[in-house]
């Protein structure tokens, strides 16, 4: 879908989990681990907290309950 920095790629992968794997809702834990399962992503903890943070800020996903987020209306990388 050609995103390159980490910060497209947790865009890329709670897109990927919305609207291709049907999850309504995902875990923090459940997109950091989609995008470690892409080959060869490897980041650090501090680098995918902050960018997962400024996806929230930037309103491209949404907290719903119990540590739980959703895809926005403005998220990228739709199908």
């Amino acid at each position: 879908m050609g995103a390159s920095d980490l910060s497209e790629l947790l865009e890329a992968a709670a897109a990927y989990m919305s609207f291709v794997e049907g999850r309504n809702q995902f875990s923090r834990p459940q997109l950091m681990n989609k995008v470690r399962q892409m080959e060869g992503q490897e980041f650090k903890r501090e680098d995918g907290l902050r960018s997962f943070g400024q996806l929230l800020r930037d309103g491209k996903i949404e907290k719903t309950s119990g540590g739980r987020f959703t895809a926005s209306s403005d998220i990228g990388f739709r199908p």
